[in-house]
């Protein structure tokens, strides 16, 4: 059985780690950061895949502001529209 625990509180993982070191049949305790964070708490792998995909774009997959706000209007318009 694998089992994942995430702490908000780093500080506990030393103790945790101890307490699961005493149960027979364990077998290892590893701790996997995650230290990459923006100030908004964004991941930063987040980000990197996101500029990935915005680099694979090209100019046949974008709409125009126009094209944008006309759809948003046309959808608007028949979300509020009676049926």
């Amino acid at each position: 059985m694998i089992v994942n625990i995430e702490l908000d509180n780093t500080a506990d993982f030393a103790f945790i780690k101890k307490l699961l070191e005493n149960i027979k049949g364990i077998k290892s305790v590893s701790l996997e950061q995650d230290d990459e964070f923006y100030e908004d708490g964004t991941p930063k792998w987040f980000i990197d895949k996101l500029a990935d995909y915005a680099d694979r774009l090209e100019d046949d997959d974008m709409i125009s502001e126009e094209e944008f706000f006309l759809n948003a209007r046309k959808k608007a318009c028949e979300l509020y529209s009676r049926k």
